[in-house]
């Protein structure tokens, strides 16, 4: 078996050279720190037997959600659609859009995400059925489950739950072969209910087409940088340089392995393939009363991560984690305060990193508003916890330009791009604050990286050839310098 201190030194490396190949250092230690979390309290939950406190705490979990998804479908959604007017502002639009397709999302940002939510509850609520001899409870939460995962009207999540129902039924000696038509059945008639919510998509295979769209970009950045990739947390930074017209944009891959090699290349894996290959009998799941359970339940979570963003999105790791610690568990209770402090520290970091970015996006809605003075006090709050969130930089610069205070803008438009050198808006406002100030080639020069970093942007096209004929009208033919 490989100690763990022999391939600490290549992850080092590793990390080393992620963070230097990385455009945005503080998305690559965001996800470091992301990913940090979630390893240690692996290391530090697989020391306990958590089956005794998961069933209150599924039971709890599930009845709040999914009475909320019911409330959230046939009570606020029609109280929205009759009392909110999409054309007020752009949130306002974006929500409507959303209910009117009326995919239920609960307490989650998008109905996704909360399928895999309902599809991991879901095969816990199916096992204390199974297994209780009182299960009026556990049939009512497992009623209220199958119909939030129906109003998800995810295809995705009834084929990972679909999954994870068959092998649980396997590993429990329950499926005999007379049962497996009829239940074939049952799941075949959720798929048609879904079918016939989502027609209008179906019938343009919009999907797969997503989907699609999705592995190819993935695929092309991983031609980009095979070998090391183009550093962890940096695949939305690099993306749209990839997305071809006509293609879904998105900011995930929506498989974790692709997005994961795009990140980390192909030689971070290979260079761990030995300790798997040696470590390979510490990852069979020793023998357990519950161990059907949890692998159903890991099943629904590797088919979920080959379809979807995985174990990106925080509710499916931190499942992931719990449900790993326990089919994979550890006798001897070595290292519980090194991990735990280490768990509570990056948690510390997320969650100033987190409230920051809540100030931002309030900020985003106030400016939407024009409440400038509101908006600024909300950037400032964001920048003191977390002087490195280039979105809050960028609402102050787009403060001060709307008052007309263009060098003030500037500054914080090149503190912004100190930390995230393409991003598109920023360079685009850029060009607008030096055009103003006359500085025509710079402002050319931020309007062509704007265009490049979002080539389906009609906006930031148009701005540039703007830009280009202007100078044409004040530089001379043998002109060199910025007029």
């Amino acid at each position: 078996m490989i100690k763990s201190s022999w391939y600490a030194l290549p992850a080092a490396f590793f990390l080393l050279v992620g963070f230097s190949l990385s455009q945005v250092k503080t998305l690559f230690v965001s996800r470091l720190v992301y990913f940090l979390l979630f390893l240690f309290l692996f290391q530090l939950l697989r020391r306990f037997d958590l089956y005794a406190m998961l069933r209150p705490a599924i039971a709890g979990v599930a009845a709040i959600i999914f009475s909320y998804g019911i409330v959230q479908k046939f009570v606020l959604f029609p109280y929205y659609l009759e009392n909110i007017r999409p054309e007020s502002n752009y949130y306002a639009h974006a929500l409507i859009t959303r209910i009117r397709s009326g995919r239920v999302f609960s307490l989650f940002s998008l109905p996704t995400l909360y399928a895999i939510v309902c599809a991991i509850l879901l095969i816990f609520l199916l096992y204390f059925f199974i297994r209780s001899s009182r299960r009026l409870l556990w049939g009512i939460l497992l009623g209220m489950g199958i119909l939030n995962l129906i109003l998800t009207q995810s295809f995705g999540g009834l084929v990972y739950l679909s999954a994870g129902i068959l092998l649980l039924l396997l590993l429990t000696g329950i499926l005999k072969k007379k049962y497996l038509p009829p239940l074939v059945m049952v799941l075949s008639l959720l798929f048609f209910v879904v079918m016939g919510l989502r027609f209008s998509e179906l019938k343009r295979l919009e999907p797969l087409v997503l989907r699609v769209s999705n592995w190819n970009q993935a695929a092309r950045m991983i031609g980009e940088s095979p070998l090391l990739g183009v550093g962890l947390g940096n695949y939305e930074a690099r993306v749209s340089y990839h997305i071809r017209p006509g293609e879904a944009r998105s900011i995930y891959a929506h498989n974790f392995v692709l997005q994961f090699l795009a990140e980390t290349g192909v030689l971070l894996p290979l260079v761990m393939l030995p300790v798997l290959i040696f470590g390979r009998r510490r990852w069979i799941p020793p023998p357990g009363e519950h161990r059907s359970l949890y692998a159903a339940a890991a099943t629904i979570l590797v088919v979920y991560n080959a379809i979807d963003i995985g174990f990106y999105f925080f509710s499916a790791a931190l499942a992931g984690v719990v449900i790993l610690s326990q089919l994979f568990p550890a006798g001897k209770r070595r290292r519980l305060a090194l991990n735990g402090v280490s768990a509570a520290l990056c948690t510390g970091l997320l969650l100033i990193q987190s409230l920051s970015t809540g100030h931002q996006q309030r900020g985003h809605f106030l400016l939407s508003q024009n409440d400038l003075s509101g908006a600024q006090r909300h950037y400032r709050s964001s920048l003191g916890l977390d002087p490195f969130n280039h979105r809050s930089w960028v609402g102050l610069a787009q403060i001060q330009f709307n008052r007309g205070r263009l060098e003030e803008s500037e500054v914080h438009l090149e503190r912004a791009l100190a930390l995230y050198p393409d991003l598109a808006y920023a360079n685009h406002l850029l060009s607008q604050v030096l055009y103003r100030k006359g500085r025509f080639l710079s402002a050319l020069y931020h309007a062509r990286l704007a265009m490049r970093k979002q080539n389906t942007s009609r906006a930031y096209g148009e701005w540039y050839r703007v830009i280009e004929k202007g100078i044409r009208g004040v530089l001379s033919p043998v002109g060199t310098g910025e007029s």
